[in-house]
């Protein structure tokens, strides 16, 4: 464990890890579309609440969405939650997970702060007490260990699983088509059936893309279509 401190802990600057994602961003980090950052203005100017949950270090946030939404990354956010250490911000008990502002234990949340750890019912009753309007509360993943499965486990929450490999399933399918040799199907399935991970995803996930991007095919008071409604804005292996 010692190794994997050196290299991924708290110091942003040991290891190799940091230092090379530092030196390199525009190889590994993409610029969020101009369409991506007006659709969180909007959202936010709506009266919804946008919060960004991560389980980066605040130092490495900063990094990272510096480069992605730029320098004012913080304006698209009413809390940002950093060093969330998913899965446990979702499965632990709340008493053990509360969250810090500079140091500091905090009881309650408060709009416009920058907190790190914590548990998500304090998100869940900062957004509900402060909404100016009734409504759902979605939450948007990548990881199906950290964000998805312990999501629907503990909250009530509409899961969005973003699903990036869904991004080749076309070009997969046509190569496969082309060539003579037997290869690897899909990890989705085959023949309209679907692979137990495909099974799972879509059971959990109420609605899957392939890039968070897509949110900005939805308007800002549009209900949310999902996968069980068949729609074909939802990212489909089939």
């Amino acid at each position: 464990s010692s190794g994997i401190n050196a290299e991924y802990g708290p110091d942003n600057n040991a290891g190799s890890y940091f230092p090379s994602i530092e030196r390199h961003i525009d190889m590994y980090i993409l610029k969020a579309s101009t369409e991506l950052r007006n659709k969180l203005l909007a959202l936010r100017e709506g009266g919804t609440k946008v919060i960004l949950i991560t389980a980066s270090d605040i130092p490495y946030t900063e990094l990272l969405m510096s480069h992605s939404y730029g320098k004012d990354w913080r304006s698209f956010f009413d809390l940002v939650c950093c060093k969330a250490r998913k899965p446990g911000f979702f499965s632990s008990t709340a008493y053990r997970r509360p969250f810090f502002r500079d140091g500091i234990v905090v009881e309650e949340l408060t709009g416009g702060g920058t907190y790190m750890e914590g548990h998500w019912t304090k998100v869940d009753k900062w957004v509900r007490h402060n909404s100016s309007k009734p409504g759902r509360i979605a939450y948007i993943g990548d990881s199906f260990k950290s964000d998805i499965i312990p999501t629907k486990v503990a909250t009530s929450w509409d899961i969005l699983a973003v699903v990036l490999e869904g991004k080749l399933m076309h070009v997969t399918a046509c190569e496969h088509k082309k060539s003579d040799t037997i290869g690897w199907s899909s990890f989705f399935g085959e023949r309209n059936e679907p692979s137990m991970y495909a099974g799972r995803l879509f059971e959990l996930a109420d609605l899957t893309l392939t890039d968070v991007e897509e949110l900005t095919l939805l308007g800002v008071d549009q209900e949310m279509p999902t996968n069980k409604t068949g729609n074909s804005f939802t990212f489909s292996p089939f």
